[in-house]
C-alpha cells in the first residue's frame, strides 16, 4: 500500500510519450445495484434502456464481467485502484454516516494516474469511499466533484418510497467538493442536477483529455423501474453530448454496475435473471424451520428470516436465501456491461471472457498508451480483448472472492472474518464456503473438496459438477488460495471506526432532522 504514489512517479517514468491532443477521453458510468437483466439489452423485459443498449451495439457486450467484491465500498475501491480490497483496507461491510476513515490518499486511483497524464478529472455521484476531508473524491485525484458522500438510503430525504422517508438517521447530504451544498438532497431533481454537471464538465474540456467517472445514486433503493430508466436518460444525455461536440469517436464509454440487486427489498431491487443462486435457495430451504436464532438472538430476526412475506425488509428472502447483494453468488458477481470506442472498437460484438472490475485500470493505462509492468494490480490488462472482443485468452484465468460475515474471527460480529469464499478458474466457479447475502441469516458451509460448478452452462448454480471428474483442478484450488492469501499485504480494516460527531450535519441547531428547503447553501452554478 505505502508504495502507491512511488509507483505513480514510476509510472511517469516509463510511459510512452503521447502528445495530450491524441489521448482519448474516458467516461466510466456505474449503476448502483444494478441486476444483469436490468437493461433491454440483457434481457429485461418490462425496462427499457435504449441508451444503455446504444452502448452495447456501437461495441461490445460483456457476458461475464464480475463485480470484485460483494459490497460497495469494496467494489468500487477495487474499480478505481486495481486491488483487492483486503490489500486498500476497504472491509468489513461499507462506509456509513458515522465512519472515521475512508480510501486512504496513499492509494493511487484511476483519476490519479491519469491526472498526471494531463487529463481533466471529475466525479459526479455517489463516491461512498469516505466523506471526511482526508478521503473526499477531490483529495484522491478528482479536480471536481459533485454528489452523495454514500448510498442514498444512508440519510434520509422527503418523500422517500423505499422506507427511508423518516428521521431515522440525518438528512442526506448533497457535497461539492468539499462542502455540504444541500440537506436533505432533493431527490425530485438530483438526476437533472447531475447531468448538468456532467455535461457542463464536458462542455468545458472538449478541447482536451478527460475523465468522466459518473456513479449514479440510482438504482439503490427506488421504485425499480422509474429509477433504471431514470439512469438510462441520464445515459443518453452524456452520449448525445459527446456527439454534439464531435468527440464521440475520441472517446471511451463504459457502463457497468457495482453490485448486483437487493433482492430483500424486492419492488425497490432488480432481477437476477438466470443468477438465481439455486443450490443455496434448495439446501437452506431443507432447514428452513432450523434458521439459526441463537446467531443473532434477536426473535424478530429470526422470525424475519421465516417469514417472507411479512412487510419486513427482509421479505424477499426466502427462508434467508438471499443470493443477491451481499452474497458471491452469480446474480450479484455477473454485471450487465458494455463497451464503446467508436473506430476502435467495432460494433455489435459480444465477448464471454473472465473480466473482473479490477481489470479497469491497468487496461485502461493500456489503452492510453502507458507501461504498466512496473506497477502492482490484481486486476489484468486486457486492452487486446476490449479492442478485439473475439479474442479468447482466459480460460485458465484465477479470480479470488473475498468476503466477510463469519461466524468465528478476529472483526466483530456479525463480520467475523475477511475469507476468500469462492475462486472462479474460466468457467469453472468453486466454492469453499457458502452462505447468503445476510450476515444473521444463515451459518456458512464449508465445502472440502470445493463445491464446484460451470457456471457458463449452469448459470443458477443448480447442480454441482462431479469432483471425481474434476479431480486436478480441486486439488489445486486449495492451493493457489493459500498462495494468494500469502502475499495479500493487509491493510488495517478501515470501516469499522465510527464517531457519531463526524455524521454530515450542514445545520446543527437543527440536528440535521427537521425539514429544510431545498435550497444550496451556497449556491453552486451548474
Amino acid at each position: 500500500m505505502k508504495r502507491s504514489k512511488v509507483t505513480l512517479l514510476i509510472l511517469l517514468w516509463f510511459r510512452t510519450v503521447i502528445s495530450s491532443s491524441s489521448l482519448p477521453n474516458i467516461i466510466i458510468l456505474l449503476a448502483d445495484n444494478l441486476g444483469f437483466n436490468d437493461i433491454s439489452l440483457f434481457g429485461a423485459r418490462s425496462i427499457n434502456t435504449p441508451n444503455v443498449d446504444r452502448i452495447g451495439e456501437q461495441g461490445v457486450q460483456f457476458k461475464h464481467w464480475n463485480s470484485a467484491a460483494h459490497l460497495c465500498s469494496a467494489s468500487r475501491a477495487a474499480l478505481l485502484t486495481g486491488k483487492y480490497p483486503v490489500r486498500t483496507g476497504i472491509y468489513p461491510g461499507v462506509f456509513h454516516a458515522d465512519s472515521v476513515y475512508g480510501l486512504l490518499p496513499t492509494e493511487t486511483t484511476l483519476a490519479e494516474y491519469l491526472r498526471e497524464l494531463g487529463y481533466a478529472t471529475s466525479i459526479v455521484g455517489k463516491w461512498h469511499l469516505g466523506h471526511n476531508t482526508d478521503f473526499l473524491p477531490t483529495n484522491q485525484g478528482f479536480d471536481e466533484w459533485l454528489g452523495i458522500p454514500y448510498h442514498a438510503s444512508g440519510g434520509s430525504v422527503e418523500d422517500h418510497v423505499c422506507q427511508y422517508d423518516r428521521n431515522e438517521t440525518m438528512w442526506l447530504p448533497l457535497y461539492h467538493n468539499h462542502r455540504i451544498v444541500q440537506q436533505p438532497v432533493n431527490m425530485h431533481h438530483l438526476a437533472q442536477t447531475y447531468t448538468d454537471r456532467a455535461i457542463d464538465f464536458m462542455q468545458r474540456h472538449r478541447h482536451e483529455p478527460f475523465f468522466l467517472y459518473f456513479p449514479f445514486s440510482h438504482v439503490h433503493q427506488f421504485t425499480f423501474v422509474n429509477a433504471v430508466e431514470e439512469m438510462d436518460w441520464m445515459v443518453g444525455k452524456v452520449l448525445d453530448t459527446i456527439d454534439q461536440l464531435g468527440i464521440t469517436n475520441n472517446t471511451l464509454v463504459l457502463f457497468t454496475s457495482d453490485n448486483g440487486p437487493w433482492v430483500a427489498e424486492q419492488e425497490c431491487s432488480g432481477s437476477k435473471g438466470p443468477f438465481l443462486g439455486r443450490w443455496l435457495m434448495d439446501h437452506t430451504a431443507e432447514n428452513c424451520t432450523a434458521c439459526p436464532h441463537d446467531y443473532n438472538p434477536d426473535p424478530n430476526v429470526f422470525r424475519q428470516c421465516l417469514l417472507p412475506n411479512t412487510t419486513h425488509r427482509l421479505q424477499g428472502v426466502h427462508c434467508g436465501a438471499d443470493t443477491g447483494l451481499g452474497s458471491l453468488w452469480e446474480a450479484n458477481l455477473r454485471m450487465p456491461t458494455v463497451l464503446q470506442w467508436p473506430g476502435r472498437i467495432p460494433p455489435r460484438q459480444e465477448s464471454p471472457e473472465l473480466f473482473s472490475s479490477l481489470d479497469v485500470v491497468p487496461t485502461i493505462l493500456s489503452m492510453v498508451g502507458q507501461d504498466t509492468k512496473h506497477l502492482s494490480f490484481d486486476g489484468m490488462d486486457m486492452s487486446d480483448i476490449w479492442l478485439h472482443p473475439s479474442s479468447r485468452r482466459t480460460a485458465g484465468r484465477v479470480l479470488f472472492f473475498w468476503r466477510d460475515g463469519f461466524q468465528s474471527g478476529p472483526l466483530p460480529a456479525p463480520y467475523g472474518r475477511m475469507d476468500v469464499a469462492a475462486v472462479k478458474v474460466g468457467r469453472f466457479k468453486a466454492w469453499i464456503w457458502t452462505k447468503s447475502a445476510h450476515y444473521n441469516a444463515d451459518v456458512e458451509v464449508y465445502h472440502d473438496p470445493p463445491l464446484l460448478f460451470d457456471v457458463e452452462n449452469d448459470p443458477a448454480e443448480a447442480k454441482p459438477l462431479d469432483p471425481q471428474e474434476h479431480v486436478n483442478l480441486l486439488r489445486s484450488i486449495p492451493i493457489w488460495i493459500e498462495q494468494h492469501k500469502a502475499g495479500v499485504d493487509w491493510t488495517f480494516p478501515l470501516t469499522l471506526a465510527k464517531d457519531p460527531r463526524l455524521v454530515p450535519c450542514v445545520d446543527q441547531t437543527t440536528g440535521c432532522r427537521t425539514a429544510v428547503s431545498y435550497s444550496f447553501y451556497p449556491e453552486v452554478t451548474l
